[in-house]
């Protein structure tokens, strides 16, 4: 994915996200035999990268979203984690721009 890590990032997906190659992100994760733990990797990247983008735009989803919204539920046990965590239920309305998103694909779970 040629990201620009140090090796000591905390929170690394959220830190070397790019809302810039989230086509990039994507078609790495679809092009690629990837392992559960890489699969996992890419969709941390994908989703704060998204995030990024939806911060920096007027759009509330396009077609990146779609394909991010199938690759989520056809793995929906491998990246529950994920749900919960951009879905976070906190007495914030909307603690991301992606949150009302991901609440949608859980409540079809």
């Amino acid at each position: 994915m040629s990201l620009p890590y140090k090796g000591n990032e905390q929170d690394w997906d959220i830190e070397l996200a790019d809302k810039n190659r989230v086509d990039e992100f994507i078609s790495f994760y679809n092009d690629n035999d990837l392992s559960n733990d890489m699969k996992y990797a890419a969709m941390s990247i994908i989703l704060a990268s998204y995030d990024y983008l939806l911060d920096d735009t007027e759009i509330d989803r396009d077609y990146r979203w779609y394909e991010i919204e199938r690759m989520l539920k056809s793995e929906k046990q491998l990246f529950s984690d994920l749900i919960e965590y951009w879905a976070v239920e906190t007495e914030i309305e909307d603690v991301f721009r992606i949150t009302p998103l991901v609440r949608e694909v859980r409540a079809t779970w």
